[in-house]
């Protein structure tokens, strides 16, 4: 165990050494337009000393730690936070991509009872294409490195109960905390299934044990991590995402299968020799080595263990899934399921490949390795056989690929890389031949090693490198200068659709010049790194009626004149040069976030959205209530009322205002129920405005106005899972140190 998670860092560390000592940082795709501008938020709410539980800098403000994927509550951020950025971003990533080695190791180590085995199957699941791939989004690599943890606990948990109880649930709650639904629904899933074919196979009052066991570890992980889950799920109900959400966007293509043994095939490099696929660009590789894939046919033909079967119907069943609505099969559980409907992009399913597929090839290795006398002869040919068969469907896949060439295609490097494969899957087979089953083999320890290396080289070699990196200073503050600067309640900025798009395929061949220009954008949620308060934003959730503000924003090519009066409302100062969307120029005639005195006028949704959206429109005479909001204000007209001073921060607005008569206040803050208002000090309630925004009801005189983010399920969410921590720990001491009867 000592040699291979030595092993296994010394590896990683050879993978990024300008990463591991901080001469460079990972950026590309969502790591340095996603990822790491939500740690600089959430760090930097950390040391002001608040929970970043509302961030009003994207998207009208949105809710930022019931986003989930923002790891606000995962204690694994606390290394981030303490350490400086960006290096404490990416090594977090690197940490987990350990993690999930050493795990896989163990949970291999416990079905196969093969260290070398198991040491193989954690070298595979650390360094395949899917794994490496996830490094540049921190929640998914953190969620990916606890699945075999959480597999591992709650395997033990149902087998042995006791302290693994509490265990199990503290590794669940460590991953459900990391925030990436898919990768937490998946990983269930697949634990379902092997509980569902351990109590089939378990005598009927096991059965029940391990059910009420695995039942109580669930609950457990649903407490622990409450104050994440019960902010998330009230921001869902609310999001732009319901049960016919998911589509059939990012499948796996039909032709997919061949990238399993020839990765290049079909792929594209038009960002800085990252690889991607036409049909999907979720993942650049879910390679998962091409002995891997012998080894693992290898174990479904000869399964030494009954949960070698269990894992061939996971794989063929994601394999299928993965395939999208083209398979039907997605298609149908999505109907008959709705939670599906939440996730998108079917490609997803091959996260269940890259778990169960090291698992397989542990098993297949075990048949070889795990023998005291030579292979049988049968097995040998057997073992042949399929490494023939691989090659013949690599020289058919060559075949096809010059044949068939894609428009954007390099067939000799394809060609390469197919031979290259094939090359490295003879050495591996007769690797496993002459190794396996011969303890009296001088050297044997060392010669192992050497093929272990032979599965590091096939990842390494497999594509050019997924996660280019660029130095530390790209991701510093303050590259972007506008004067005078966008300010929280004063006003925001814009890119203008056309910009936008342009920008979402903007490329050069100097990754660092590329990024710098993203910066100079503002680009997705860079903005949060220099905190200047933006129109848009990337996230998984929006809150619904602000999305629709913000897709008829960018429904079009070039802002409208019909939407610059909800510019103006908007308070946008600030718009990218067209065709120049790293530049900015800019406006005049926009408003602060807060306005006073407008005339109230009561329509439907669809009715307000329309008229602030096609012209007509002046946010500093009217404002758009909804109709269930008639009978309870009592303002009629305009107001000459003014605002005397007026204290924005992230969960709180401050003001003082004077009005002769009774007259609306008017927030372009996005409406969200958990913002309270209180008007010298009483609740005030705080009406929908303008479809998507907020209003309170101001009487006459001279007022103190308060609005705070006051999140109960929140509350509520930390209190459960405090309580549960403190029995947990209460039975965990108390079982301890219970003296032996």
């Amino acid at each position: 165990m000592r040699q291979f998670t030595l092993g296994l860092a010394l590896l990683i560390l050879a993978a990024y050494p300008d990463v591991t000592f901080g001469l460079g940082t990972f950026f590309f795709r969502d790591f340095g337009s996603f990822g790491y501008p939500l740690a600089f938020y959430h760090r930097a709410s950390f040391w002001r000393g608040e929970w970043p539980l509302w961030n009003p800098l994207n998207n009208f403000g949105i809710p930022f730690l019931a986003q989930w994927n923002t790891m606000t509550l995962y204690p694994g951020s606390l290394f981030y936070l303490l350490f400086p950025l960006p290096w404490s971003l990416s090594v977090f990533c690197l940490l987990h991509q350990y993690l999930g080695g050493v795990g896989m190791f163990f949970l291999a180590r416990r079905w196969t009872g093969n260290s070398w085995a198991a040491a193989w199957a954690g070298l595979i699941f650390s360094f395949n294409g899917l794994t490496l791939n996830c490094l540049m989004w921190p929640n998914n690599i953190a969620a990916l490195g606890w699945m075999p943890w959480v597999f591992l606990g709650v395997e033990t948990a149902w087998s042995r109960g006791k302290n693994w109880i509490l265990l199990a649930g503290l590794m669940g709650a460590m991953q459900m905390l990391t925030g990436a639904p898919e990768f937490i629904l998946l990983t269930w899933g697949m634990i379902a299934m092997v509980a569902a074919v351990h109590a089939v196979r378990s005598p009927k009052g096991n059965r029940h044990r391990l059910l009420l066991r695995l039942g109580f570890v669930i609950l457990l992980v649903a407490a622990l991590a409450a104050a994440q889950l019960l902010p998330f799920m009230d921001l869902l109900i609310h999001s732009q995402r319901h049960s016919g959400y998911a589509s059939a966007d990012w499948s796996l293509p039909i032709w997919g299968w061949a990238n399993f043994l020839v990765p290049d095939f079909r792929c594209f490099y038009r960002f800085f020799n990252v690889p991607a696929q036409y049909s999907q660009y979720w993942t650049s590789s879910y390679y998962l080595g091409i002995g891997t894939v012998a080894l693992a046919v290898f174990a479904l033909i000869k399964p030494l263990d009954y949960r070698a079967r269990m894992l061939g119907v996971v794989a063929l069943m994601s394999l299928w899934l993965a395939l999208g609505d083209a398979a039907w099969l997605f298609k149908w559980l999505r109907q008959g399921i709705p939670v599906l409907g939440f996730m998108r992009y079917p490609i997803k399913f091959v996260v269940c490949l890259a778990f169960v597929i090291p698992l397989l090839a542990a098993f297949g290795l075990t048949g070889w390795w795990g023998r005291s006398s030579p292979a049988p002869g049968k097995n040998r040919r057997l073992l042949w056989g399929i490494g023939a068969v691989l090659c013949g469907l690599i020289a058919v896949i060559l075949w096809w690929d010059y044949r068939y060439p894609p428009s954007h295609g390099n067939p000799v490097r394809t060609q390469i890389n197919g031979l290259s494969r094939a090359v490295l899957l003879g050495s591996m087979l007769a690797g496993v031949v002459w190794l396996g089953g011969s303890p009296k083999r001088p050297n044997l320890f060392w010669l192992r090693i050497g093929w272990l290396c032979l599965t590091f080289l096939d990842f390494l070699t497999h594509l050019p490198q997924q996660n280019p990196t660029i130095p530390n200073y790209a991701l510093a503050p303050g590259i972007v200068q506008l004067s005078p600067v966008p300010r929280l309640g004063q006003s925001r900025v814009m890119m203008t659709p056309a910009d936008a798009l342009d920008m979402h395929g903007y490329a050069t061949q100097d990754p660092f010049s590329d990024f710098i220009c993203c910066r100079l954008g503002l680009f997705v949620n860079l903005n949060l790194v220099d905190g200047i308060p933006k129109v848009d934003g990337f996230y998984s959730l929006y809150l619904r009626e602000a999305d629709r503000i913000r897709v008829h924003l960018y429904a079009q090519p070039e802002i409208s004149p019909a939407l610059m009066p909800l510019c103006d409302f908007l308070g946008v100062s600030y718009i990218t040069v067209p065709g120049k969307p790293f530049e900015w120029q800019p406006r005049t005639g926009f408003l602060p976030m807060l306005t006073i005195g407008q005339r109230p006028v009561f329509a439907d949704d669809l009715t307000c959205l329309s008229a602030i959206t096609q012209g007509g429109f002046d946010p500093r005479q009217t404002v758009f209530l909804p109709l269930e909001a008639r009978s309870a204000c009592t303002v009629t007209g305009t107001v000459p009322a003014r605002i005397v001073s007026s204290r924005f921060t992230p969960h709180q607005i401050d003001a003082e205002l004077f009005s002769p008569q009774t007259t609306l206040l008017v927030i372009a803050q996005a409406y969200y129920h958990c913002w309270k208002a209180y008007v010298d000090g009483i609740p005030t309630p705080i009406y929908r405005a303008n479809h998507a925004f907020q209003a309170l009801e101001i009487p006459a005189g001279h007022h103190r106005v308060r609005l705070a983010y006051e999140d109960k399920s929140f509350r509520w969410g930390a209190l459960i899972s405090a309580l549960t921590a403190a029995i947990c720990l209460a039975i965990y001491w108390r079982t301890k140190n219970r003296p032996a009867i």
